[in-house]
């Protein structure tokens, strides 16, 4: 069975991040109508967030515009798996 589009995003997430020095817990998640990644840093990776995020944000394929209540694609990139959310946590 192959894996899911959110599954692909996670796995090539948390090799970028490994090939990038860190070590982070990464998941997917999939509900209705939405999927995302989870990326979970060390606390003391937070000096960093700006290459963290340019290594993770590729893969959202856009926002939430809570304005009009859409969800807007503005990152759309073939290159990669998108999915709609990648949400970045630090913890200690």
């Amino acid at each position: 069975m192959a894996k899911s589009i959110q599954a692909q995003a996670a796995a090539q997430i948390k090799a970028k991040m490994k090939a990038a020095g860190f070590s982070p817990q990464v998941s997917s998640f999939s509900a209705s109508m939405c999927n995302g990644v989870r990326i979970y840093c060390k606390e003391a990776d937070l000096p960093n967030k700006d290459q963290i995020n340019k290594i993770c944000m590729p893969y959202q394929q856009g926002h939430f515009n809570s304005m009009e209540d859409i969800y807007e694609y503005s990152n759309m990139n073939e290159q990669v798996p998108q999915v709609k959310f990648v949400q970045i946590d630090y913890f200690g």
